[in-house]
């Protein structure tokens, strides 16, 4: 009897995920690939909420996996993916929108990742998606037109976290072949940090070796992928020395980087078109990729 009952309440459980609302973002992108949700993937965020988009573009709740793939012209494609997570404290998902279009309008395939938010201690959820992105593009990479050696990740603020995160957890082999880090918050204690999402990533409980398994600069080692961090000096919400942090770690094991602090902008200047810097940060990316042999070369 306890068996049957167990087996009903999976039963409920599933139908109840798959019933869920899912939301669509409205973007210019070329293609919107699912690739899973809570009732259908290996881990669950246990998200019992209707998604939910606020504004434009800030997605709540989330529950279903997709892929907002941006496909640039035949004739203008450099082999060249980039993977994106959003940010947004990991309580949300802010979309971008004008990068992933940039990324495609210069050859570069964009795929933002609208990923499973890990509600309180199922970041699990969260890494199965991030990690899961990367293995699509890869294992498609002839239908889009890329090649599979040119793929890496890139996330602000939380995102760029994210973006660290499967960067260093990988097998070897297996990692992205770059990172680019806007604004991320890639250490995990709130000296680097103003807002602290580790509840949200591992629940009311979390402990300090918690904590330790996700701050990324203590994840790096010899193998880790190349990285461009970008930056504001006077960023009160993810403090500078979170990249620095970041950067020092790299450089001690031989790992190339390139890191571009601005004097100003605060935080979550990616998606502002008036900004006195975003010509030079969007230069900076576009060349930075571009001459990634030459610029990523092993000391």
């Amino acid at each position: 009897m306890r068996r049957v009952l167990t087996i009903l309440i999976a039963a409920v459980a599933a139908l109840s995920a798959s019933a869920q609302k899912v939301v669509t973002v409205n973007t210019s992108a070329d293609e919107i690939v699912h690739l899973w949700n809570n009732s259908t993937a290996k881990y669950s965020n246990q998200m019992e909420k209707d998604e939910l988009i606020k504004g434009r573009h800030k997605v709540y709740n989330t529950s279903s996996t997709e892929l907002y793939i941006f496909t640039p012209a035949k004739e203008k494609a450099t082999g060249y993916t980039v993977v994106i997570y959003p940010g947004g404290g990991y309580k949300y998902l802010s979309f971008p929108i004008t990068f992933p279009e940039w990324l495609r309008d210069n050859g570069i395939t964009a795929v933002v990742v609208k990923y499973r938010l890990p509600n309180y201690g199922h970041y699990q959820a969260m890494l199965e998606d991030a990690i899961g992105a990367i293995d699509y593009m890869r294992n498609n990479a002839e239908k889009y037109n890329i090649d599979p050696h040119k793929i890496g990740v890139c996330g602000n603020s939380a995102g760029g976290h994210l973006a660290a995160w499967v960067s260093n957890i990988m097998e070897d082999g297996s990692k992205p072949h770059f990172s680019i880090l806007i604004y991320g918050a890639m250490t995990r204690n709130e000296y680097h940090n103003s807002y602290n999402a580790n509840k949200i990533m591992f629940g009311h409980n979390v402990t300090p070796a918690q904590v330790d398994t996700a701050s990324t600069q203590d994840l790096v080692g010899p193998t880790t992928p190349p990285a461009l961090m970008l930056l504001s000096d006077d960023d009160d919400i993810v403090r500078p020395i979170a990249s620095t942090s970041y950067y020092k770690a790299l450089k001690h094991y031989g790992v190339p980087a390139s890191m571009h602090i601005y004097p100003s902008g605060g935080h979550g200047w990616s998606g502002r078109m008036k900004w006195e810097y975003r010509q030079q940060w969007l230069d900076a990316v576009r060349d930075w990729i571009l001459n990634l042999d030459e610029n990523t070369k092993r000391e």
